[in-house]
């Protein structure tokens, strides 16, 4: 179930933000999707815990993404607030550049890891 559960919510995260990215930033739509977006990789990382198909009972490399991405998303969320108080530039830019930084470490790179042989994934695409 937690696999389900996981894979869901990745799912949903990479058209939704690319969605977010393509479109005007700072609109009420942003920041509700942009929320929606942020709470789906959250719960992706908490998931990813609990997630040891490969190796029963011990974690692979790609869990080292969990504590990144948490990370990442924290210090964005920290950085676009900022923005707002202060509206230094800077703050912006590291908003926007950890945005991009999760969605491609997060689900670009951690979705092509799930094509490997004896993943779930590569199962269900390759057979």
């Amino acid at each position: 179930m937690v696999i389900i559960i996981h894979a869901f919510f990745a799912l949903l995260a990479v058209p939704l933000g690319l969605f977010v990215f393509l479109t005007k930033k700072g609109t009420g739509r942003h920041k509700f999707l942009g929320k929606i977006w942020i709470t789906s990789l959250g719960i992706v990382s908490v998931t990813a815990v609990f997630i040891q198909e490969i190796t029963p009972g011990e974690y692979s490399f790609i869990h080292l993404l969990i504590p990144v991405t948490l990370i990442t998303l924290v210090v964005s969320i920290w950085s676009i607030r900022r923005y707002k108080q202060t509206k230094i530039q800077k703050y912006r830019k590291l908003h926007m550049t950890t945005m991009i930084n999760v969605y491609i470490g997060a689900l670009v790179i951690a979705g092509l890891f799930t094509l490997a042989p004896g993943r779930i994934f590569h199962q269900l695409i390759f057979g």
